[in-house]
């Protein structure tokens, strides 16, 4: 691969062969879902839709099949129970989606893009307990997400999720719990519900639109990702370039999910320049890139390399050291006043990559500054036994 207009005009090609196969079998790409929202769209598209399957009222007149066979597929139908009456709403004191049988009451929380806030599982169940006046034992969290990520410790507050991830803990108190995503568990869902109203040509098409969102958003049959797999690393640092750049000439063409995909790979073998010192760990609740020292173990908090924060389409582009972990702000204060050359939050001599910029760029802030990583983590291990004792 010589160039980027090589790597753009084979890709070009691949793809026209694609679209004629795809024509040759009668199928094609359109899909109105997706002329009128993005297919990340987490409140209109995703959480409206779901909540209009689910609802035995909505005007499918399935009543309660959709809802059945989410409950059995997530294993909580037994749980739930039969219920003449059952209300979901969209939205209900932020909650994404509530399901309740007035005895049994379930929080679904969906997460595309969107970061967890402060406290915010702990939050639903104390208003679903405190002001609904449910027990805890009757009530269930459903937490969604694109790639079964676990919600923050921050979210869960004094919550804990149990060894088998099928409870919530706090002291002698559990509610149910499922960790659930679009991939492994809704496709199967949709699939197994279209399968029952096959017959019912308008809803196993709405049904089949709402498949065809999902697997843009995760990536299923990308034509970019497919076309990749038969090159090797050296066409990610290309492309990462072309990516940081100014005018670049592939981000227009792709998708979040196919941009996050490259940068992903690219810094697969960033971490291999550096001899694994480093692992990519995306378990960030709000920050999707970060390079995490081989030494800092499981630590919640930590020092490391990383983007700032990738949601925001203006920054997505600054990489530096940054301290990573859902904790308060009191303790980011402590942390910053314990280690005062450093802001609490982030480093001010970060990165903003540019159309000058080059793969080696960050290769290079890196090796500049792994020792201060190093440094950095230390005393924070200090500081974190100092205040244990």
């Amino acid at each position: 691969m010589e160039d980027l207009k090589d790597f753009l005009d084979k890709f070009a090609s691949f793809k026209k062969e694609r679209m004629q196969e795809r024509e040759r079998l009668g199928k094609n790409d359109y899909n109105p879902l997706l002329k009128v929202l993005p297919a990340h769209d987490e409140v209109n598209l995703h959480s409206g839709i779901l909540k209009s399957l689910l609802d035995p009222s909505e005007n499918h007149k399935q009543g309660r099949l959709f809802l059945d066979l989410f409950l059995n597929e997530i294993g909580l139908k037994e749980w739930f129970r039969e219920s003449g009456y059952v209300e979901v709403l969209k939205e209900y004191k932020n909650i994404d989606i509530y399901i309740h049988n007035c005895t049994k009451h379930i929080i679904l929380e969906n997460k595309i893009w969107a970061k967890d806030q402060h406290q915010q599982i702990a939050r639903y169940i104390e208003i679903l307990n405190k002001e609904e006046n449910v027990s805890y034992e009757n009530i269930a969290v459903i937490y969604l997400t694109l790639d079964d990520r676990k919600p923050s410790e921050n979210s869960l507050d004094e919550w804990k999720i149990d060894n088998d991830e099928l409870f919530l803990k706090k002291g002698n108190y559990e509610v149910p719990y499922r960790q659930i995503s679009y991939k492994n568990e809704i496709l199967p869902w949709l699939k197994s519900s279209q399968e029952k109203v096959k017959n019912l040509c308008s809803l196993s098409q709405a049904i089949e639109f709402y498949k065809d969102a999902i697997n843009n958003v995760i990536g299923n049959g990308s034509d970019i990702i497919s076309f990749l797999k038969d090159f090797d690393s050296k066409l990610f640092e290309l492309l990462f370039r072309d990516l940081i750049s100014r005018e670049s000439k592939l981000l227009p063409k792709i998708s979040m999910y196919e941009r996050d995909y490259i940068i992903n790979k690219f810094l697969e073998e960033t971490c291999k320049v550096f001899d694994n010192d480093f692992s990519i760990d995306n378990g960030s609740s709000y920050i999707q890139f970060i390079l995490k020292p081989k030494s800092v173990s499981n630590n919640d908090v930590y020092f490391a390399f990383a983007w700032f924060d990738t949601t925001n389409s203006k920054n997505w582009k600054n990489f530096g050291i940054r301290l990573i972990g859902d904790i308060s702000q009191g303790d980011r204060e402590k942390i910053q006043e314990k280690i005062p050359k450093f802001n609490g939050y982030t480093l001010s001599n970060y990165i903003v990559f540019d159309e000058k910029s080059t793969a080696e760029t960050i290769r290079d802030f890196i090796k500049k500054n792994k020792e201060k990583i190093k440094e950095l983590n230390e005393k924070l291990n200090g500081v974190k036994n100092n205040e244990n004792t």
